[in-house]
């Protein structure tokens, strides 16, 4: 997906609400976001949003010296999931569909997203009986599990994750992949926050060697590289990886709500609209 003019003014509220975490100085606030506006105005490219987005906090840091603004608010969100955990695990046992009942899980997780600019509330776990995916490929990802022994799961944020162990558990007969960020970058998962979350107590956690809110292809390690073509299964999660691998070329379930109006358009969807899509070569 390539950047929108749209995202522009997405840009400058998530600059101003990372600026905000790490300092209280508006004169220092000004003076940054005016450098950032002069970089993103003579930025001519069509990357994806997550590849711009580096602008934002790559002067973020290097005017203030602070490599990981959202730490706070990552350890929170963890912690605000894990005291959900025993419900999410519960809900997902009554169901007559556990799998199902986890994929939802999941998606729902996918509330908790800082760089969007927009205020969250986890959800109680009685929003999930009646949650409704909107499109929903689970028939064929159902399917596709049957065969799958080796699955990449690329992760997406801080708190999200312990909602994505939810359903890694219930995949506990394959070999499981955990990507995260190699660096922090907004509050996307990085190989701490998945410790916190105990992510590594059911998958194998690896980084994608990528600094970015997403994962751009281009960029990751070779290692990483040769675990996405090679794994059965590719899942990928929250909107910002959907930016970068909505192109890839291979299959991927992109689990995911639609958090801007932008990627709504492109799916055909709403704003809020809770997502299971099978894209790729297929």
């Amino acid at each position: 997906m390539r950047i929108h003019p749209e995202c522009y003014p997405c840009f400058l509220r998530q600059a101003y609400a990372t600026l905000r975490l790490v300092t209280q100085d508006e004169g220092i606030q000004e003076r940054v976001l005016k450098e950032i506006m002069e970089k993103l105005s003579m930025y001519e490219g069509k990357d994806p949003p997550p590849k711009v987005s580096r602008i934002i906090y790559g002067t973020i840091i290097q005017h203030l010296s602070v490599i990981d603004p959202y730490k706070e608010k990552k350890a929170e969100s963890n912690r605000m999931a894990m005291g959900l955990y025993p419900k999410l695990k519960e809900a997902v046992r009554r169901n007559a569909d556990p799998l199902y009942m986890a994929v939802k899980v999941a998606i729902v997780g996918n509330i908790i997203d800082f760089g969007v600019g927009r205020t969250f509330e986890l959800e109680g776990v009685e929003a999930l009986e009646g949650l409704d995916l909107i499109i929903s490929h689970y028939d064929q990802f159902r399917r596709d599990l049957e065969d799958a022994k080796k699955i990449l799961y690329i992760g997406d944020n801080a708190g999200e994750v312990v909602f994505d162990k939810v359903l890694i558990e219930e995949l506990s007969e394959k070999e499981i992949f955990f990507a995260v960020r190699s660096k922090p970058i907004i509050n996307d998962v990085t190989l701490q926050d998945a410790r916190e979350a105990g992510i590594d107590q059911v998958a194998r956690v690896v980084e994608s060697g990528c600094w970015a809110p997403g994962t751009l292809l281009d960029e990751v390690s070779p290692e990483f590289r040769e675990l996405f073509f090679g794994a059965d299964m590719v899942i990928s999660k929250g909107q910002g990886n959907f930016e970068t691998l909505d192109d890839a070329p291979r299959d991927i379930y992109f689990l995911l709500r639609a958090k801007c109006d932008v990627v709504a358009q492109i799916l055909g969807v709403h704003v809020g609209d809770t997502l299971l899509i099978k894209g790729g070569l297929s």
